[in-house]
C-alpha cells in the first residue's frame, strides 16, 4: 500500500486557523480533490469537523483517527485510536492507496510511514494560526518536482506545487 501525505501549507508552515483553511487556493483545492480521487483517505477528527471536511469525506472510504471511543464518522467513515491503527486497518481493507489528510498531529505521527508528500506552499505569512505542518527532516525525503505558480484573479496568493519522495534509505 503507498502511503502519501498530501497538504497545503503557508510559508511559516500553517495549516489551519479558527477550524479553517487561512486562504483560498482554488487551484490547490482541485490539486488535492484530483490527488485523492481514487485512495482510502485517513485523518483526525478535526480536520474531519473542519469546514471543508463535509466536502472531502462525502461518499468516500475513511478511517478518522480518534480518542473518543464513541465518535460515529457516518457513511464510508471508520474509526481508529491511532495512526497505526488506522493504517493496518486501510491496509485490512486492502486499500492501494492511503492519503493522510491531517490535521497536524496526524501529520506528524504519520511522517516516518509515508512512501511521499505532495505539499503546496502557499506564499504567505499566517498570524495566529493555531495547527503548524511539522517540520521534515531534508536528509529522509527527496524533492522530485515542484511547479510554481503566480496569484491570480482566482488564487489570492502565490503558491507552489511540491512532491517528494522518502529517501531509500528511510525505511518505516
Amino acid at each position: 500500500m503507498q502511503i502519501s501525505i498530501i497538504a497545503a501549507k503557508s510559508d511559516n508552515n500553517v495549516i489551519g486557523k479558527a477550524g479553517g483553511l487561512p486562504w483560498s487556493i482554488p487551484a490547490d483545492e482541485r490539486f488535492l480533490m484530483e490527488k485523492i480521487r481514487h485512495g482510502y483517505l485517513l485523518t483526525g477528527r478535526k480536520s474531519f469537523e473542519s469546514n471543508q471536511g463535509g466536502t472531502l469525506f462525502a461518499g468516500r472510504q475513511f478511517v478518522l483517527i480518534t480518542r473518543r471511543q464513541d465518535y460515529d464518522p457516518g457513511p464510508g467513515g471508520s474509526i481508529a485510536h491511532s495512526v497505526e491503527a488506522g493504517i493496518a486497518y486501510a491496509r485490512a481493507q486492502q486499500a492501494e492507496q492511503l492519503w493522510i489528510l491531517g490535521g497536524a498531529e496526524i501529520y506528524r505521527q504519520a511522517l516516518p510511514y509515508a512512501d511521499d508528500m505532495y505539499l503546496t506552499e502557499i506564499h504567505t505569512q499566517i498570524e495566529d494560526g493555531d495547527a503548524f505542518f511539522p517540520a521534515i527532516e531534508p536528509a529522509d525525503w527527496e524533492e522530485q518536482w515542484r511547479v510554481p505558480h503566480p496569484a491570480d484573479a482566482e488564487n489570492e496568493h502565490a503558491y507552489t506545487f511540491l512532491y517528494y519522495r522518502k529517501r531509500p534509505s528511510v525505511s518505516h
